[in-house]
């Protein structure tokens, strides 16, 4: 009976994790009207917004995939589209590169991913490629291609194993990844993230489990564990780690990596709106320690990443992109995403960034012949 009565709690645990997975794909699943109108001020069009927030990707569904556990399945959900390749894009990606393309592939987490995004063309790398393709592509004589890698949860132990499988089969001419923050947050809750499950990738095991236990082989264990909150030193150095393995991953290909430090509430030192301190003030009331580790973490990184740069690695620090930001300009959804402000003010300092990189390569591959 009690063997019965756990494989009950069991299945009733998972229906009700996926039930929670669903109702996320959109901003519908947690939005009040006061909520709606309170995050659309992160817009650039708050009335717009606030009408089609519903609708805005926010947790796209997840399918088991090789070497990372799990990534966006394939489909349409809200504004967002999953293509074959599981890159949030219509399109497919064309094998071999058509001649005359520039192709950037940018990576990371829910931020890189655009969770909140108003459409395609407003999460990060959709302003990149319009900034590119105004910017650069008339004096350049090449047409440029962005594409949106990342997935949500992803820490940079799953972009590693991303640009070393896929994206360096690929023809990169440029990889960007935009993360740092999921490091931080797994660490905070005792994760390795050398050897740990996101949240996909933990759904599904639970849902193999039921089903192992089902078919009569007994308990199937998970050798997935966390532990102690990991040292910020320790975070920094695993990431570092993924970086460098990145690098040599990307090195036959040629293209170059960009690292970008993607900004967090926890340690910017933007003026807050209001609604912006109370997300601070309540993270704070229901866990002090938070905010503190994710501060030590980032300086830890601003101080060890920039030793990366004569290895290859281009390192670009926005964590304090929105810092002269005052009080009246809304930014932050919430601890790590944002409006399509916050996406176009990203993608405008990458753009400054990586521009000379790109032109360089650009020259480069025209005296080659390419």
């Amino acid at each position: 009976m009690g063997a019965a009565i756990a494989y009950t709690v069991l299945l009733l645990g998972a229906r009700r994790t996926v039930l929670r997975h669903r109702e996320v794909t959109t901003m519908a699943g947690f939005l009040d009207a006061h909520k709606r109108s309170s995050l659309a001020l992160a817009y650039e069009d708050p009335d717009q917004a606030a009408r089609e927030m519903d609708g805005y990707a926010w947790e796209t569904p997840k399918v088991p995939t090789p070497f990372v556990g799990a990534a966006a399945a394939p489909g349409v959900y809200g504004n967002a589209t999953i293509n074959a390749m599981q890159f949030r894009a219509a399109a497919e990606v064309a094998i071999p590169k058509p001649e005359g393309r520039f192709r950037i592939f940018v990576t990371g987490g829910s931020t890189a991913f655009g969770v909140g995004a108003p459409s395609q063309d407003r999460t990060i790398s959709g302003y990149l490629e319009a900034l590119l393709e105004r910017e650069l592509e008339p004096a350049a004589g090449v047409q440029y291609e962005v594409w949106n890698t990342a997935t949500t949860a992803w820490t940079s132990t799953h972009e590693r194993v991303l640009i070393e499988n896929r994206l360096s089969e690929l023809e990169p001419d440029l990889v960007v990844s935009v993360s740092g923050n999921n490091d931080v947050h797994w660490g905070y809750t005792g994760h390795d993230v050398l050897w740990m499950r996101t949240y996909g990738d933990a759904l599904f095991f639970k849902v193999l489990r039921i089903a192992w236990r089902d078919m009569g082989f007994g308990r199937l264990h998970d050798v997935a564990k966390h532990g102690a909150r990991v040292a910020p030193d320790l975070v920094v150095a695993r990431l570092r780690k993924n970086l460098e393995l990145s690098l040599a991953a990307l090195e036959p290909a040629g293209g170059p990596y960009v690292f970008v430090l993607q900004p967090t509430l926890a340690a910017t030192h933007k003026r807050l709106s209001p609604r912006e301190a109370a997300s601070v003030r309540a993270r704070a009331a229901e866990d002090p320690e938070r905010a503190p580790y994710f501060r030590d973490c980032y300086a830890a990184m601003e101080r060890e990443l920039p030793l990366l740069e004569g290895r290859g690695l281009h390192y670009v620090d926005l964590a304090g992109v929105f810092d002269t930001d005052g009080p009246e300009q809304e930014i932050f959804l919430d601890s790590y995403h944002f409006g399509d402000r916050g996406n176009r003010r990203i993608a405008e300092a990458i753009f400054a960034a990586v521009r000379g990189v790109i032109l360089e390569r650009v020259r480069a591959r025209a005296t080659a012949g390419h």
